[in-house]
C-alpha cells in the first residue's frame, strides 16, 4: 500500500533535489517516531523543545542540534525543509503558523487545530506562502479503522448517530 505521506515528502525531495532535512518542535511521546521517519526519508537536522533534557536527549540520539525555543531555531538559519509540529494541540496552530510564514513545510501532528478557524487560517497562510501543510493520520490504514469504515459504508452496522 502507497504511503501517501511518503509520497508527498519525497515529491519535495526530488522538487528540491537534496537529502531532506528535517526538524521537530515538541519532544514528547511521539517524538522519536518522527525522528526514526525523518532519519529514514532524510536527515534529522533539528530538534526543539521547552524542556531541555527532552530536546537533548533526542537530539543526542539523532546527532541533531538542539534548541530550547521555537524562536531560537528560527533564529538560528539551521538549513530545514520540514519541520514537524509534535507540541501539544492547542499550539499546532501558532507553530505551524510561525513555521509556514518562516518558509518551511510543515507536518503537523493530528489533531491539525482545536478549531475550525485555525484549521482554515493554517491552510490559508500554507496556500499563500506556497508551502505545504501536511497533517499525521496515523490510523488511516489501519486494518480495523479500514474494515469500519467499509462497515459504514456499507450500511452495515444501521443508524450511527
Amino acid at each position: 500500500m502507497v504511503d501517501p505521506v511518503s509520497t508527498r515528502l519525497q515529491a519535495v525531495y526530488l522538487a528540491e533535489m537534496s537529502p531532506l532535512q528535517f526538524a521537530i518542535i515538541g519532544c514528547g511521546k511521539i517524538a522519536p517516531r518522527h525522528a526514526t521517519e525523518a532519519a529514514r526519508h532524510g536527515r534529522l537536522a533539528a530538534v526543539c523543545d521547552i524542556v531541555p533534557f527532552r530536546a537533548d536527549e533526542l537530539a543526542k540520539a539523532f546527532s541533531s542540534k538542539a534548541f530550547y525555543s521555537l524562536d531560537d531555531m528560527l533564529a538560528a538559519g539551521e538549513k530545514i525543509d520540514v519541520v514537524a509540529v509534535c507540541t501539544p494541540n492547542g499550539l499546532h496552530a501558532k507553530h505551524s503558523i510561525q513555521l509556514l510564514r518562516a518558509g518551511y513545510h510543515v507536518l503537523c501532528e493530528k489533531p491539525l487545530s482545536i478549531s475550525v478557524t485555525d484549521a482554515e487560517n493554517m491552510i490559508r497562510i500554507a496556500k499563500e506562502c506556497n508551502r505545504k501543510l501536511f497533517v499525521v493520520k496515523s490510523t488511516r490504514y489501519n486494518p480495523a479503522i479500514a474494515g469500519l469504515k467499509k462497515l459504514l459504508q456499507e450500511h452495515k452496522l444501521g443508524r450511527v448517530y
